[in-house]
């Protein structure tokens, strides 16, 4: 009688499968993936990299294990072994990267790794990232080992689209069209988050409340398609001048929010920094030049406070005096003022 064919087996361990289906979101199963990869093809290193078409370059939104190349760094795809798998959609293995004059791999053998592996993630032929392992030593990988982690990518590259869709959705949900700020909903959503944190934890934040002054005035003048260009340059102009850890939400019409990790007088020094930037900006629109100026209303986080609401009111206040007054300012009111 033949010998019954053989067939390769891969062994996932019970646990990574269990945290992949409460995985709640695309981030933490990136992180999942990149943890748990060493554990089932031995490697030094892992990482999950997603592609950036419209810039033609990879990101590290992942890694576990050696740093040689860090998270959150964006390779090109010209001139890297990674991006030459993300382009052509072929696994690829390299053993001795001193032979390699890719980017990737020349950063990777300074790091300390010799042998790698990538293979692509893709879903109905479009690739949309890679996977990635590394070990310290040369000619670590074996043919097996790429039809493993081949297999691998291919069944994950299922699950990781269909989280990367409802990601797309959900910032899509939570974000203006027009000038692609974080909306209301965003805002009720992380608001609400920063004050659980400062009821457990005392994490101070400020709001901004602005309000493009005589914003009608502009719509009636110089027509709607006007005042949308001054909201979409208004907005590009806060989110250059504002911080990294600050939060920009357009909440309607012309009005929006910034919440501010901090507190005491750098807040209002700092609604002010923004307030003189667009008083200093111009639109241009049909070879005409608008003029804009902003009202601001800032407020703290207080221990009287018992909703996200009672800072938002507070705030509202004080831009209603700010345009009382004249317009084109900024006043801070704390509570009980």
């Amino acid at each position: 009688m033949p010998a019954s064919p053989s067939y390769e087996s891969i062994c996932l361990p019970i646990e990574f499968m269990n945290a992949l289906s409460r995985s709640q979101d695309l981030s933490e199963t990136l992180n999942l993936i990149s943890y748990w990869l060493p554990k089932i093809i031995e490697s030094d290193r892992a990482s999950v990299c997603l592609g950036n078409r419209p810039d033609n370059t990879l990101e590290v939104y992942a890694l576990f294990g050696n740093t040689a190349i860090k998270a959150k760094t964006i390779l090109p795809v010209n001139g890297t072994m990674v991006g030459r798998v993300f382009q052509n959609q072929k696994l690829e293995i390299q053993n001795n990267m001193s032979e390699s004059e890719d980017l990737d791999c020349i950063r990777l053998r300074e790091g300390g790794i010799h042998s790698c592996i990538d293979a692509p993630l893709q879903k109905l032929g479009n690739c949309f990232g890679t996977l990635n392992i590394g070990r310290l030593a040369e000619n670590a990988y074996q043919p097996r080992d790429a039809i493993m982690l081949e297999c691998i990518a291919n069944w994950l590259a299922n699950y990781l689209h269909s989280q990367m869709e409802i990601s797309v959705q959900k910032k899509r949900a939570e974000t203006d069209p027009l000038t692609e700020t974080s909306n209301r909903r965003s805002l009720t959503t992380v608001g609400n988050e920063m004050f659980v944190k400062w009821k457990h934890e005392h994490q101070s934040f400020s709001m901004i409340m602005i309000d493009i002054d005589n914003f009608k005035g502009i719509n009636d003048i110089y027509g709607h398609n006007a005042g949308d260009q001054v909201l979409v340059h208004f907005s590009r102009a806060v989110s250059n001048v504002i911080r990294k850890s600050d939060l920009f939400f357009r909440i309607g019409g012309e009005e929006f929010v910034i919440l501010a990790r901090d507190s005491g007088a750098s807040i209002s020094k700092h609604a002010e920094r923004i307030r003189k930037t667009i008083e200093q900006m111009t639109v241009e629109y049909n070879n005409q030049t608008i003029n804009i100026t902003i009202s601001c209303g800032v407020t703290t986080v207080h221990d009287e406070d018992d909703s996200l609401e009672c800072v938002y009111c507070r705030a509202d206040q004080a831009l209603y005096q700010s345009k009382m007054n004249g317009r084109n300012m900024t006043t801070v009111v704390q509570a009980h003022s």
